[in-house]
Formats: C-alpha cells, structure tokens, sequence
C-alpha cells in the first residue's frame, strides 16, 4: 500500500510541476527525486536487490537498457549542445532504476497508481481551471492552463481517460458514477483543448477495443455484434443524411469546425498537420549529412525551431535510427504482448487489465506522430509508457498472462489456432 501511494504522489507531482508559475528542470526532477529514493527503499533495502540487479542483465535488460544506454551517452558526449550529455545522465539513471523497480514491482500496481493519481490531478485541476475552461467554450479559444499547453494537457487527458475506462469496465457502481464523471471532464477538456493528434489517437484506440472485442467474441456473439455496428453505422449515415440541411446541423458543424480548426487555413486540413509536414521534410534533410545513424545528442533538436511535433523523428534526430527502431519495437511488442494475452486470459478481469495495456499502448503510439513525447520521464503518461518499456520480459508475461502455466485445456486464438503450447513472445 505505501508503495502504491508514493508512486501516485510521483505521477501525481509530476502533472502538478506544469502548473508552476515557472516550469524549470529544478521543477520538473522533484517527481523524478522521490522515484529514485522509492527505488532505493523498495529495492535496495529488500531481499530482491540481487534479483533485480540481475535483471540488468538478461537479454532484454542488455539490448534496451545497458545497450541503448550506451547509445544515449556516446552521441550527447559529443553534442554542441552542452545540456545533452546532462539529459543523457540522467536519462540513463531513470532506466537503470525503472528496470530495478519494475523486477519487482507487479504492473497492475503501476496502473493502479497511475488511475489514483488521475482522480488526483482531476480533483485539483477542475476547481483550478473551471473558469479558463468557461472562457474556452465561450470565446473557443484553445484551452489551456498555465504550463499545461494544448497538446500536452490533451496527451495526458488521453492517458488518464483510457485508465478511466478501464476503472469503469471492472469497478462496481460508485467506482463507476467516479471515473464516468472524471472521463467526461477529461473529454470536455481535450475537446476545447482542440488537440487533433489525442482526438485521433482515442479514435485508434477505440478502433482497437472494438476489433479487439470482435475477435474474442465467439463466432455467432461477433456476427450479431458485426451486425448492431453495421446498423449503428447505417442509422447514423441516413440520420445526418436527414438533417443535413437543417439549422441545428449547421450551427453544431460550424461550432465543431471552430473548435478543432478544420477548415481554418493556418490548422485545418490543407495546412500540412499545421504546417508538421514541412518542418518534418526539413528535419530529414538535415539528417542527410549521416547523423541519421549516430544521432546529434539527446534533447538537441529542443533547440530547433520550429520544433519537431513528431517523437519518432525526435528520436531519430537526437539518437539516430538504432535507437528509434529498438524504442519502437518495445512498444510494438508490449502491444502484441497484451493483445496476445487478452485472448488467452481466464476471466474478465484479467482481459480487462489486458486490454486496457493494449489500449495505452495504441493511443501513445499513435498520438506520438504529432507530438514528442514517446519516451520522455517528464510528465505522468511518458513515465508510465518509461516504466513499461523497462519492465522485463518475464515480468511481463508473468503479469499478462498469470495462468498461462495452469492451463489444463488449449487457449485458442479467435481464428482456431492453439497457442497454449506456444512460447512467451
């Protein structure tokens, strides 16, 4: 219980560093300080620190902490930037103690830690910005609250709403007259926040829940499901076909098209991602002199401007193309990982937890295309996607797939493939 505490105190404070009158590194490593002393305490002073020292140095451990480490520090060290063998440092730090704390620590109390912490900052950030968001809906300018920028407090709101689901999905009545509230406030925010990257990466989200739930119904439960989305679809298509040309229409359309800024010549659809395209064709010539494989240094392209809104050129920029494909890849298989195990677990529960991996896993690397914070510490989403991508392997599978050993009769995938003889991905 106190280290589900600390670690929502972590997350927590490091949503509340945003809301600083001044948002400085001194800020911003305080969340990172307590993880580190709760390492120390869960870890270092436990009967598991040799187990999880020796995690380092299992396949896993080697290839994306020791080896991408290694990476993170060769290209900072001989950055001009002089900030980015710092950033590397500490970087470094952050995954040698995320892999230690994570041997140990179950997942499930990580994501546990993480909803709490989402109640938290919702309590706090509602009363705190009530009448900047009033304003946003009145006027329909981008809301924002203090250093909580559109796109960043869209990418956290993102985060904290799929776990709100996730909460509602298992929790009994009260849990879920609490995280429905909390889902729709996050909605409401992210809406006005206008950030088209999260609407989008919910969208990919809620696309694979659906195909997620269709392939683990039995053959006749997904026909009848096909068929209610099917005409779900239909009745929806006629009903605006209907009242297209009605007032009402018109004014929620234009009220929609203001808020999200379709057609608006600076951000809507003609605009190249906000001019993104542009910066991103940029960014890619400049690569072309070789530093696409070595990378130019941790944190480096923070000095470019404008600034790269695309994590996994970010990641290409700052480190080169090994690391992006080896971070990539990671995420890939934890999302594979929890898909596989969805299919496979016992009971509702334990596909819930599954999915709901799965789910974090879709919108972050989707949402990423448009924004930068695919492997970062410094904010409460990243740190999550941080702590998942050290967890070992067979922590993970262990914390996916619980009964996978006990099974007396063969799991079988959606398609008639038996897998219950298969071998941890």
């Amino acid at each position: 219980m106190i280290n589900r505490i600390v670690l929502t105190l972590v997350f927590t404070l490091s949503f509340l560093t945003f809301l600083a009158p001044e948002l400085t590194v001194s800020v911003q490593i305080v969340p990172l300080i307590l993880f580190g002393g709760l390492v120390i305490v869960r870890v270092f002073f436990s009967p598991s620190i040799l187990r999880a020292t020796g995690s380092l140095l299992e396949m896993d451990g080697l290839l994306f902490v020791v080896l991408l480490s290694s990476w993170m520090i060769g290209p900072s060290l001989a950055s001009t930037d002089g900030k980015s063998f710092n950033y590397a440092l500490l970087f470094v730090l952050c995954l040698i103690l995320a892999r230690m704390y994570m041997t140990i620590v179950p997942i499930r109390e990580v994501l546990e830690a993480f909803f709490w912490s989402g109640i938290v900052c919702m309590v706090l950030l509602v009363p705190l910005s009530f009448s900047t968001l009033m304003g946003s809906m009145q006027t329909l300018d981008r809301f924002s609250f203090v250093n909580l920028k559109t796109n960043l407090l869209a990418f956290l709101l993102i985060g904290y709403l799929w776990v709100m689901v996730w909460k509602f999905r298992t929790g009994e009545w009260r849990m879920r007259v609490l995280t429905g509230a909390v889902s729709m406030v996050c909605m409401v925010m992210v809406f006005f926040a206008s950030s088209r990257a999260a609407l989008v990466g919910s969208f990919a989200g809620c696309c694979f829940g659906i195909g997620m739930a269709l392939m683990k119904a039995g053959k006749d439960r997904r026909k009848q499901l096909a068929r209610r989305i099917i005409l779900t679809i239909a009745v929806l298509l006629v009903s605006l076909f209907l009242v297209r040309s009605s007032s009402w229409f018109y004014n929620v359309s234009e009220f929609v098209d203001q808020v999200l800024a379709i057609t608006e010549p600076s951000r809507g659809i003609g605009s190249g991602f906000t001019g993104r395209l542009g910066v991103w064709s940029t960014t890619v010539s400049t690569l072309s002199d070789g530093s696409w494989l070595t990378g130019k240094g941790l944190r480096s392209s923070d000095s470019l401007y404008p600034m790269i809104d695309n994590s996994y050129l970010v990641i290409l920029y700052d480190l080169g193309v090994f690391p992006l494909i080896l971070i990539t890849w990671r995420f890939l298989s934890i999302l594979w990982r929890a898909a596989k195990a969805y299919f496979r677990a016992g009971d509702k529960p334990q596909q819930q937890f599954c999915l709901a991996c799965g789910l974090l896993m879709v919108v972050l690397l989707v949402t990423n295309v448009s924004e930068r914070y695919l492997f970062a510490v410094g904010n409460p989403y990243s740190l999550l996607a941080f702590l998942f991508f050290a967890t070992p392997s067979s922590v993970l599978r262990l914390a996916l797939e619980p009964s996978t050993k006990n099974l007396k009769t063969p799991v079988v995938w959606p398609q008639g493939q038996d897998l219950s003889s298969s071998g941890a991905y």
